[in-house]
């Protein structure tokens, strides 16, 4: 059994391989250009000397300021870098979310679950779309039986 420390250690050390991304995500008008990757560099430059864009990025939370201020015309390196690394984290989020489910959904109480039902059920559970169950037991309450 590993310790919590080792446990951490494994889970997040891709992070600290990662560190320079975060850094020049969360300091693009600071970052020192030469360091950045070469795809970067010139996006990174005309951010550096845009006063303007300066200080829009003082003002503005950062995932506002990458989606308000940093167009894609402009910018397209920098908005596409942006979008991954913050896309890493929600995607990463859903698939330990879904495996959680698909652990609970298919556990021995619920052994007679077929795979087209827990393939539904799993779909309804991530998708974030609330079910109007009170709207649809109305509808069946209201057909006539012949």
């Amino acid at each position: 059994m590993l310790k919590n420390s080792e446990q951490f250690s494994n889970r997040f050390g891709d992070f600290k391989n990662m560190e320079d991304c975060f850094s020049l995500f969360a300091t693009p008008t600071k970052y020192n250009v030469q360091s950045a990757p070469i795809h970067l560099q010139m996006e990174l430059n005309e951010i550096q000397e845009n006063s303007l864009l300066k200080s829009k990025f003082e003002d503005v939370e950062l995932c506002d300021f990458y989606k308000k201020y940093i167009e894609e015309e402009n910018f397209p390196q920098l908005r596409k870098f942006a979008r991954r690394l913050v896309c890493a984290f929600g995607s990463t989020y859903k698939c330990l979310q879904f495996f959680s489910l698909i652990k609970v959904n298919k556990s021995t109480h619920r052994t007679r679950l077929t795979d087209d039902n827990l393939e539904n059920s799993l779909r309804l559970c991530i998708s974030g779309i609330n079910p109007n169950i009170d709207g649809l037991v109305s509808q069946i309450r209201a057909q006539v039986s012949h």
